[in-house]
């Protein structure tokens, strides 16, 4: 650890530790807990091939809260008990609820708390904290024949997704795995649950693409005064350049994004993507897009907004107010794993309504390979804090849990045949148990993986639904961004970010709250604002990072 970064992080854990005790003297306590209650010592690692392991309990904490945990972790036991390695490794869970895992997260890890794993969100600053080394690196573990269930669940691609490039004090790179994503896929598809009875009530067209769904819209406006026309949510990537630039060198992604979602960053890459072209931003001149690769040397992001106004007049007109009521809605928008709980409690409400999902990207809804370009992972992330002194412990029990259908369907849905059962190899169906009694983890926050993918009773009798679901399941659909890995390190540049970031923050083109020549007087005002506080300085600092990052991954 560098010598400042101690000095930070001792000073850090001091202050931490004093609210600690006042807290503690309150009465505070973690919100959630559960152990096995087994005797807690320290564990000796893996030698010339044979594993050692004292009896040894480690500390896990998930985000969110957890139910009828203490269940499983005795069918665990119970399952580990003629193990000469997994019946040492006992478990001490606990939570904390999402509104609050942040902050006591960088308290946890500013007082190296004893835990031994770890969520981490991508929104809780994650590539900040593998920046300053809280995290360990766990590359050794993966690709290793001695952790075969991790090997299993974790592909070399994934593990090169997962792998993490830390920029050094010189401008270069050093990398390795210092979280493991949890993911059953790598990007979740973007659509609309839309009124199929209504379609059919009044003959139009099938649903197959932006033309087809605008008309259907316009026709229940007309038709149905009591119903709006769209169900705004997040609608900001409806027919963006978000997903199809990216397949002709020109990415946009959360790692790049680092003002905001109003006010997106695109970073324009050569043909063979190995060197930076130029970094865009809205409201730039012509000189800036010329740069740019082909199809792309015009300022097609004001394009892109301008041309989302004309849905303007189908959207709530109280959006962006504290009146949050919607009427009832043609088209409602949707992620693809949402489509089953906000159909149950649509068709609660409307029993005798029908519904249909459409796929907004054209690539995704024709079910291209390839389609999706991205970095692979999800924001949702298992840490192991670097002054564990149970990593090998930790990584024991996570290759038993990843390395079988068996034990990972135990923390992912249950007891099987008391919480849920089977629906062929692939399915399963949630069991009628007691509401005090059934088990639930928020998986997103602890098992999630691509190798252990079952599909709910109501997706597996749904053949359309199943298909779109076994599409964002296949590792074809997806394509490694060349930008995967990256992390904008803000040093020198934090003023001007915060600054520049608070400007994006007034703005609201994400809840489409302007006309055309509105639009166009934000972006251009934004960017006259930003440009007044530093955005050049960060475009150029941008350019050099990724650059500089680019020249690591090709070997330069």
């Amino acid at each position: 650890m560098k010598g400042k970064e101690f000095l930070r992080k001792a000073t850090a854990m001091l202050l931490a530790a004093a609210m600690t005790v006042a807290l503690t003297a309150c009465g505070a306590k973690e919100e959630g807990s559960v152990t096995d209650n087994k005797t807690s010592k320290t564990e000796a690692g893996a030698s010339s091939g044979t594993v050692k392991m004292k009896d040894t309990t480690i500390k896990i904490r998930v985000m969110n809260e957890y139910r009828n945990l203490d269940k499983v972790v005795k069918k665990y036991a119970e399952m580990t008990a003629n193990d000469p390695v997994m019946s040492k490794i006992h478990l001490d869970f606990s939570y904390v609820v999402g509104g609050d895992y942040k902050d006591k997260l960088t308290m946890a890890i500013a007082a190296q708390e004893d835990y031994d794993l770890m969520f981490c969100g991508g929104w809780h600053g994650l590539s900040n904290f593998i920046q300053e080394g809280d995290f360990a690196d766990l590359t050794s573990y993966f690709n290793n024949d001695q952790y075969p269930g991790l090997k299993k669940a974790f592909s070399s691609d994934f593990v090169n997704a997962m792998t993490s490039y830390i920029r050094q004090d010189d401008g270069t790179y050093t990398k390795g795995v210092y979280g493991i994503n949890l993911a059953s896929y790598f990007e979740d598809s973007r659509g609309f649950m839309y009124r199929e009875d209504l379609r059919k009530k009044y003959n139009c067209a099938p649903i197959t693409d932006e033309a087809s769904l605008m008309a259907f819209v316009k026709t229940v406006v007309k038709n149905e005064p009591d119903m709006e026309g769209v169900s705004l949510s997040n609608f900001f990537r409806l027919d963006s350049p978000w997903y199809s630039a990216k397949h002709e060198h020109v990415y946009t992604q959360d790692n790049v994004n680092i003002f905001g979602d109003q006010t997106w960053a695109y970073v324009g890459l050569s043909d063979d993507e190995k060197t930076v072209l130029n970094v865009v931003f809205p409201g730039d001149d012509a000189s800036q897009f010329a740069k740019m690769p082909k199809g792309y040397q015009y300022d097609f992001i004001t394009e892109y907004i301008v041309d989302r106004t004309k849905w303007n007049d189908y959207l709530n007109p109280s959006r962006g107010t504290t009146d949050t009521v919607e009427k009832d809605a043609a088209i409602t928008y949707c992620a693809l794993t949402e489509y089953e709980s906000k159909y149950k409690e649509a068709i609660g409400k409307n029993p005798d309504a029908e519904f249909g999902y459409y796929v907004i990207e054209d690539a995704q809804r024709n079910k291209e390979k390839g389609a999706v370009v991205c970095d692979m992972v999800t924001n949702n992330w298992l840490v192991v804090p670097e002054w564990s002194e149970k990593v090998d412990a930790v990584m024991h029990f996570l290759d038993w849990m990843f390395g079988s259908q068996e034990a990972h369907d135990l923390f992912q849905y249950g007891i099987r045949g008391e919480d849920w059962e089977a629906v062929g190899s692939e399915g399963y169906r949630a069991l009628d148990i007691a509401e005090d009694k059934e088990y639930f983890m928020p998986t997103y926050s602890f098992t999630l993986n691509p190798t252990y993918v079952r599909n709910s009773e109501f997706v597996m009798n749904n053949k359309e639904l199943l298909a779109d679901f076994e599409y964002i399941y296949d590792n074809a659909t997806y394509k490694l961004s060349p930008l995967a890995g990256f992390t904008f390190n803000k040093t020198g540049l934090e003023t001007q970010v915060a600054n520049i970031s608070a400007l994006s923050s007034e703005l609201l083109f994400t809840l489409s709250m302007y006309d055309s020549k509105e639009a166009v007087e934000k972006i251009n005002g934004w960017h006259k604002d930003a440009t007044q506080v530093g955005l050049e300085k960060v475009r150029a600092e941008m350019i050099a990072q990724i650059q500089a990052f680019l020249d690591v991954k090709n070997g330069k």
